[in-house]
């Protein structure tokens, strides 16, 4: 029986909906043994005897019971469970399963301490996870592979302060009004607003200043529907989920992804269309150099007939297992042995090189012509 690390929290505005989707994927990991490895807002990580019960996030400083810290040890794919500030046992991992959302575990952070520490894992890679996290980094490769996606302006917010002015007259010129504000790199709307005017872009851009110092200003496209479409990674091979349109107000907010009952509607999409956003998400997920599961988020202009990739999602909420028509564990079964096959073909990588560059180094040291004074 394999061992699974479920990792999720994290120090991230996104720490709740983080906590659910490891409760749901826990649930249906039957035929794994499970270690549960909570990230703390703080950033410490520690596990316990009952982490995989939702009700002790109700209040976990008095619901959790036996909580230890955790670490790695590097290199080894080894788990060490810590007591006193000493290590009390080890656990080889086979495989972590990432639940993380937000900053810290989606953004390409908690990725490469897992590549350190010698574990496979079930979501993109260092690279594709930073990109993916980063709006604006996001919308240059996009723009490079030919993938539509909503005209903007990016700014540090150092500089609009500087210059508010002129970076105001820059959005409308550019977006015409209204645009939307957004954070670059966050997800689940946080901190998300729509402009009507030029006066109200200081308060906008104040609300996302909150949660980053790098803001990203969209074209508001009036009146889309929006899509979303999860893909994943079978083998060699993209499997592309049921696309389903997305109710909500002005803006998909938070509390429409998750407090909301809002339900999905895919009895009014087209064939043509179904099959466009489909082949745009397979597109976009090799664009971006995805691997697990991702979900593509979509606008459509339907005034005008054209598609835009709102945004991809590299770990989703729930990891889009409602998308699919396969249970939940078949989902988790094919992202764990996705991320062991991957690990096991990037063991085979050759790292070490030999060469006399240390002796030439010692040898050029010690001569007197490079001696230095």
């Amino acid at each position: 029986m394999k061992t699974i690390a479920v990792f999720f929290g994290g120090k991230s505005v996104e720490h709740d909906i983080s906590v659910i989707t490891a409760m749901q994927a826990m649930r249906c990991l039957k035929n794994f043994r499970v270690v549960p490895v909570y990230i703390k807002p703080d950033g410490s990580f520690v596990t316990g005897s009952n982490l995989a019960q939702p009700q002790t996030y109700l209040n976990f400083v008095k619901n959790a019971k036996n909580v230890k810290n955790v670490t790695f040890e590097m290199g080894k794919g080894v788990l060490c469970i810590m007591e006193k500030n000493k290590i009390k046992s080890s656990v080889k991992i086979d495989c972590a399963l990432l639940c993380n959302h937000g900053h810290g575990g989606e953004d390409g952070s908690l990725q490469g301490l897992l590549e350190m520490a010698g574990l496979p894992y079930t979501s993109c890679g260092v690279l594709s996870s930073a990109i993916c996290m980063d709006k604006v980094l996001s919308k240059i490769i996009m723009k490079n592979a030919h993938i539509p996606t909503p005209a903007y302006v990016q700014f540090d917010i150092s500089a609009y302060r500087a210059n508010r002015v002129d970076f105001s007259k820059m959005c409308k010129d550019k977006l015409g009004l209204p645009f939307i504000v957004k954070p670059a790199n966050l997800g689940s709307s946080v901190g998300i607003s729509i402009c009507e005017n030029v006066d109200m872009l200081e308060k906008c851009v104040s609300e996302a200043a909150n949660f980053d110092d790098k803001i990203i200003v969209e074209k508001y496209i009036q009146n889309a529907r929006e899509f979303c479409c999860a893909v994943v990674k079978v083998g060699d091979r993209l499997v592309t989920s049921n696309v389903q349109e997305v109710k909500k107000g002005k803006i998909y907010s938070f509390e429409d992804k998750y407090i909301k009952e809002r339900p999905r509607d895919t009895s009014k999409i087209s064939a043509a269309l179904d099959k466009k956003i489909k082949q745009l998400a397979e597109k976009c997920y090799r664009a971006l150099m995805c691997d697990g599961v991702v979900r593509i988020d979509f606008l459509y202009d339907e005034k005008h007939d054209k598609l835009f990739v709102n945004e991809p999602n590299s770990i989703p909420g729930s990891l889009a297992f409602n998308l699919f028509p396969l249970p939940f564990e078949d989902l988790l079964s094919t992202l764990i042995c996705q991320a062991i096959t991957k690990f096991e073909r990037k063991s085979g990588t050759q790292y070490a090189f030999s060469s006399s560059a240390i002796e030439n180094y010692i040898s050029m040291r010690d001569h007197e012509k490079y001696k230095m004074s």
